[in-house]
């Protein structure tokens, strides 16, 4: 499967109807492409200066090139998408280019509701493969640690290093190599695990450079409530 965020930044003058509109289209975008799976969206919280995310799915990287090409993509969404449309709402986001994702075998992040954590990290290109995958499982183990925490994925952040059209990348490496996917039952979870005594919490308090080698060389996260169509 394919796992992906795409993260927006509104223009301040965005008129309100445009913006409720771009909002519902990705909230009901299943709803006319099959391909579509597990669409939320969310109004961003925390400090990153971004505001709507958009949360989804594709079975396969042939269900992603049939969505890139559908109708309801051109005709309804990329309006308020593409530099040339009149009606283009978003800007270039301050995170680097606002597509983030990675592969996975199973829907590990799927929930019906709650609160969707994400933390974009910048993994040391020198780290080696054996300290990447430990990160990866002190991640995924932390709900062990923070019972708050019911959603734990980190992998790497694949579908941000390059816009497909249709097959040929088309941008360069990303600014965020991996993707940690968070999820918790409510908003009260997450700042009981931000403020809590559990392991990973207090690395990231520390700003990452306890207990992992110094691999992370720069963080970002961006959390909000999930509303599905």
């Amino acid at each position: 499967m394919l796992r992906r965020f795409e993260v927006y930044a509104l223009r301040p003058d965005s008129p309100v109807d445009d913006v409720r509109a771009l909002e519902m289209a990705c909230r009901r975008c299943g709803r006319f492409i099959p391909e579509v799976l597990d669409c939320a969206v969310g109004w961003n919280l925390s400090d990153a200066p971004v505001q709507l995310v958009w949360e989804h799915a594709y079975q396969s990287p042939e269900a992603y090139r049939r969505y890139m090409v559908h109708p309801y993509h051109a005709v309804v969404m990329d309006r308020y998408l593409l530099p040339d449309s009149p009606q283009r709402i978003v800007i270039d986001g301050p995170l680097g280019a606002g597509l983030y994702g990675y592969a996975c075998d199973t829907p590990s992040y799927r929930m019906r509701g709650g609160t969707r954590r994400l933390v974009l990290l910048r993994i040391d290109t020198k780290a080696s493969g054996a300290d990447v995958a430990r990160l990866r499982d002190e991640l995924e183990r932390a709900p062990a640690d923070a019972p708050g925490m019911v959603v734990s994925v980190m992998a790497a952040n694949t579908m941000g290093a390059a816009w497909f059209d249709g097959v040929t990348p088309v941008m360069g490496p990303p600014r965020w190599t991996h993707v940690w996917e968070q999820g918790f039952a409510t908003r009260d979870a997450l700042d009981s695990y931000r403020q809590g005594a559990s392991t990973m919490a207090g690395v990231e308090r520390a700003g990452w450079d306890r207990g992992t080698g110094g691999i992370v060389t720069r963080s970002a996260e961006l959390f909000y409530e999930l509303s599905g169509d």
